[in-house]
């Protein structure tokens, strides 16, 4: 096993922090190509781990500081699509997300796109990088193991962390319509937009808005990150989550449910 030069703390109930890994691992590689990552479990908790192989000293706080620093492009030339569908490029990584545009079915537009109207994905990315540069200054290292559960107060984000969701129920109001700023992870929540591009859940069968993910334990590059972490024969525990709408255009990922096996297993 090699050396880890990052350590995160996951909860790996937190779909949104399991994709943030993703995301991680993500950026690693193209920084530093041939970057590694692998989870130490136990129980839900777990430790994500990275292996740049570099001479970097401190490579989290590098990835942080260039993601927090990288202009958001919009990407012209889309036709009709709309605001809160247009892709976007990370020019210094030289990454382009668009993954809001493929359905697993017929549909135009992902099933984990839980954002609409003026909430478009340049905007989110834009908002994300101000609240987490407010959080690496408090910090004052991108090498904190709490990277993901760390939270300030935003007012825009995606819906991929459970742990700021809401109800209007549970406050009385909507603190969107209030213009009201909301706990929430911006590691978190940037970190797992930029995963879901490469590594997507699996919908679980014959359930509406579920889908599954499973942690691997054994060092692997990210580009076959996507196929070992819906593998069947992988012996580690399977977390299903729900996509919460909370109406027909706005909603959040919900806390996973660990599970020893899908549907395709049993």
């Amino acid at each position: 096993m090699p050396a880890p030069d990052i350590s995160i703390d996951v909860d790996l109930r937190n779909p949104g922090q399991f994709l943030a890994c993703c995301g991680l691992l993500e950026l690693a590689n193209r920084l530093w190509p041939g970057s590694e990552g692998w989870f130490v479990t136990k129980e839900r908790l777990a430790t994500f781990c990275v292996a740049t192989y570099s001479d970097c000293s401190d490579p989290l706080g590098e990835i942080v500081r260039k993601l927090c620093a990288t202009n958001v492009t919009i990407v012209n030339g889309q036709g009709s699509t709309k605001a809160d569908r247009q892709p976007v490029i990370l020019t210094s990584f030289k990454l382009r997300l668009d993954w809001w545009l493929d359905s697993y079915g017929d549909g135009d537009k992902s099933e984990l796109k839980i954002w609409s109207g003026q909430q478009t994905p340049a905007r989110n990315i834009t908002n994300l990088q101000n609240d987490w540069r407010v959080c690496f200054s408090r910090a004052g290292s991108g090498g904190s193991a709490r990277l993901l559960s760390h939270r300030e107060p935003a007012s825009g984000r995606f819906g991929f962390d459970p742990s700021a969701s809401w109800e209007p129920l549970d406050v009385g109001f909507s603190p969107n319509k209030q213009g009201m700023r909301v706990q929430t992870s911006p590691a978190t929540e940037i970190l797992a937009a930029i995963g879901l591009q490469r590594c997507r859940p699996k919908p679980v069968e014959n359930k509406r808005r579920w889908f599954w993910y499973r942690p691997w334990n054994t060092p692997i590059d990210i580009v076959v990150a996507p196929a070992v972490m819906i593998d069947v024969s992988q012996r580690s525990l399977v977390y299903k989550f729900p996509v919460v709408m909370r109406n027909s255009r706005y909603g959040s990922f919900g806390w996973a449910q660990p599970s020893p096996t899908t549907e395709d297993e049993q």
